[in-house]
């Protein structure tokens, strides 16, 4: 999300079974949102993974902390749409936070965050500086760089580093599943 707290990235990396490789969808928007295009956004986001759903046999939603969660809600009552109070109900039933799994088991002197629980099972980020505040930096620059080429950086960055922190998800889980 960015700084004023309007979500213009969603990002999800599908694992199908078997041995293919995940593959990453996300549904992006590098402006200055307001409600409706946030809105906007999050029902495209939304659309595809009820598609998703409806046409695989299972599908379970991990993250990492409940903030995905609590903004699917928010959005889900602030406007009156059908699909995001699917997405809502969805959220709640289907989407399962790992960081509450790794509390229940786990204890960490410096904390249980992602960056240090994948740093912990041998993961790591393109970036040299990952963070969700950082983030909001690039996302900044992304929209308000001084140049094209400032901006299409920028973007570059918060989109490498978004599937970085779902592949790190993704290594989270895989670990604890062989614990």
């Amino acid at each position: 999300s960015s700084a004023d707290g309007r979500v213009y990235l969603w990002g999800f990396l599908v694992q199908q079974s078997g041995d293919s490789a995940p593959i990453y969808h996300e549904f992006s928007r590098f402006d200055d949102l307001d409600d409706s295009a946030e809105a906007a956004l999050a029902a495209d986001a939304f659309t595809w993974l009820r598609s998703v759903v409806e046409t695989a046999p299972s599908v379970a939603v991990y993250h990492y902390s409940g903030y995905e969660i609590a903004k699917i809600s928010e959005l889900a009552h602030r406007e009156p749409d059908e699909l995001l109070d699917w997405a809502a109900a969805y959220a709640e039933e289907h989407f399962v936070d790992l960081l509450e799994i790794v509390k229940a088991h786990y204890f960490g002197v410096s904390g249980l965050g992602l960056k240090l629980m994948a740093r912990h099972v041998g993961f790591s980020w393109r970036d040299d500086d990952p963070g969700g505040l950082n983030s909001q930096l690039w996302f900044a620059e992304a929209v308000h760089g001084a140049t094209a080429e400032v901006r299409a950086q920028a973007r570059r960055r918060v989109l490498e580093y978004n599937e970085d922190d779902v592949t790190a998800t993704n290594q989270v889980r895989a670990w604890l599943r062989a614990q």
